[in-house]
């Protein structure tokens, strides 16, 4: 299991696969997925603008190269998903689907100039709604981890 000081070095490498996207023209998201072990098993950034593919968020493509690495789904069950900034609905979704144990992350949707929230959602309202559903697996969800060095990189980019 992944102490403190691990859990911000999955983290630091979510917000520097976010600088990587930045530099290539892509939005400030980063995501790493790590096994039960503290083993990177997928990771990724946003990859919308170069892939023209409006579902490539980091978290997408860092659970499409976990998935790829493991081989099957079931491994996934285990993971923990650090990414650089709370994920959308669309991703949570995913998250609830391939039923990841847990979900750590570092600046808020909120934070995402622009940003509009779809029915006023967030990770943890979405988890609470899991959480109560039979048949569904819990989603531990911790958020503001690093939550500065985040932002400092999402200032990086241009929104517009």
């Amino acid at each position: 299991m992944s102490g403190p000081a691990d859990e911000a070095a999955f983290m630091r490498r979510a917000i520097a696969l976010s600088e990587e996207a930045v530099a290539k023209g892509q939005a400030p998201f980063g995501a790493v997925v790590v096994d039960a072990a503290g083993r990177v098993v997928g990771e990724g950034h946003n990859t919308v603008r170069a892939h023209h593919d409006p579902t490539a968020h980091g978290e997408m493509v860092a659970l499409r190269d976990a998935w790829g690495r493991l081989g099957e789904r079931g491994p996934l069950e285990d993971c923990t998903l650090y990414t650089s900034c709370e994920p959308c609905l669309m991703c949570t979704v995913v998250i609830a689907q391939m039923r990841l144990r847990r979900v750590v992350f570092a600046a808020r949707g909120t934070d995402v100039p622009g940003a509009q929230r779809l029915f006023d959602a967030d990770l943890a309202k979405a988890a609470a709604w899991i959480d109560g559903r039979p048949g569904w697996r819990a989603v531990e969800v911790e958020g503001d981890v690093l939550r500065d060095e985040a932002l400092a990189v999402m200032r990086l980019f241009d929104w517009l």
